[in-house]
């Protein structure tokens, strides 16, 4: 029996198709061969150490990425509020640093606060003259001279200080005139504020102002007269840390103390008075809270009188000049705070 051949032909192609749909199924579910770079990199990575955890924001690798496992869905953990990002470089991204407020921390300056205590043996200078040449000189040695001195910071990380300072102590010159002058004592107070300014980590400077009042007394003795003085005075003094542990200080004071009380009747009228001071000082740092002073220290005081007759002259002198230099060595120990 003969059959018709489009009958046969349409069989014939749908067993074809069948057969070419089954082979690519089966070639699409077998796993291609990994070449030799593959295998190479594959070793390389299983060697490698385990990856940190991922921070919190930082997004998960997707599936089908180099190195991943397969997966059906690719999944990520929530995002932060400022979300960080691993860049190429594998460095965490913070995002735009506009977004990040910075705080400064205050850094006090450092300001010698607290108490020191020195002694200062003196070499006391005395030079009285007329105008016709000097009249009087005396130059004696003061073992028994002291020095209190307290610096308080007025607010915790402030640069604004104040300084009370007490100075004083034997005060004596030579005997051989006993119509003017002072075998006692003397007495010096200083009451000042300033600022402190840290130039840079080894450098210092404290800038002060303020009031001195300077009073010398005793028998008539001697070449310096008594006499109390008030003025205003200013200050400077420039810290250099030279060693951790060490400070090179320099300090620099000018006072107009033309204001009298309590003087001689005979020595006339004040018309100039001055002081000048001018101070090298090694500290050295014991413990966090004590170090010791070592110095060198020049004093100058200067005055000027007129109608004198302190030396004895009937008639009014026109000028009477009173010069004592005080060459002073210190050695104290700080207290600071």
């Amino acid at each position: 029996m003969a059959f018709p051949r489009s009958g046969l032909r349409l069989p014939a192609c749908a067993a074809l198709a069948c057969a070419l749909s089954f082979s690519l199924a089966a070639t699409a579910e077998t796993p291609a061969a990994p070449t030799a770079a593959e295998a190479s990199g594959a070793r390389k990575a299983e060697a490698a150490p385990a990856p940190a955890p991922a921070a919190a924001g930082v997004t998960a690798p997707a599936a089908g990425a180099p190195g991943s496992a397969p997966s059906s869905a690719s999944t990520s953990t929530p995002q932060a509020a400022a979300p960080s990002r691993l860049a190429g470089n594998g460095r965490a991204d913070v995002g735009n640093p506009d977004d990040f407020t910075e705080t400064p921390i205050p850094i006090p300056p450092p300001v010698p606060v607290g108490f020191l205590i020195a002694w200062k043996p003196t070499i006391l200078s005395v030079r009285v003259d007329d105008g016709s040449g000097s009249r009087f000189g005396s130059d004696k040695f003061q073992p028994l001279r002291l020095l209190v001195r307290y610096t308080h910071l007025f607010q915790d990380l402030s640069p604004f200080v104040g300084r009370l300072e007490a100075e004083g102590g034997q005060f004596q010159t030579d005997t051989e005139r006993t119509n003017i002058g002072s075998d006692g004592a003397d007495f010096t107070l200083r009451a000042t504020v300033g600022s402190s300014t840290k130039v840079s980590s080894f450098f210092n400077v404290l800038g002060s102002i303020g009031a001195i009042t300077r009073y010398q007394w005793g028998r008539p003795t001697g070449g310096a007269p008594t006499i109390g003085v008030l003025g205003a005075v200013a200050n400077s003094e420039f810290e250099f840390r030279v060693l951790p542990s060490c400070t090179l200080i320099l300090f620099g004071e000018v006072a107009l103390t033309s204001v009298p009380y309590f003087a001689q009747a005979n020595l006339g009228e004040l018309s100039d008075a001055s002081e000048i001071k001018a101070r090298l000082q090694l500290s050295f740092d014991i413990t966090r809270n004590v170090s010791t002073d070592v110095g060198f220290e020049f004093t100058r005081w200067h005055s000027a009188f007129t109608q004198s007759t302190i030396l004895g002259n009937a008639n009014p002198t026109q000028a009477l000049l009173i010069e004592d230099r005080e060459f002073q060595l210190t050695l104290g120990v700080r207290f600071k705070r």
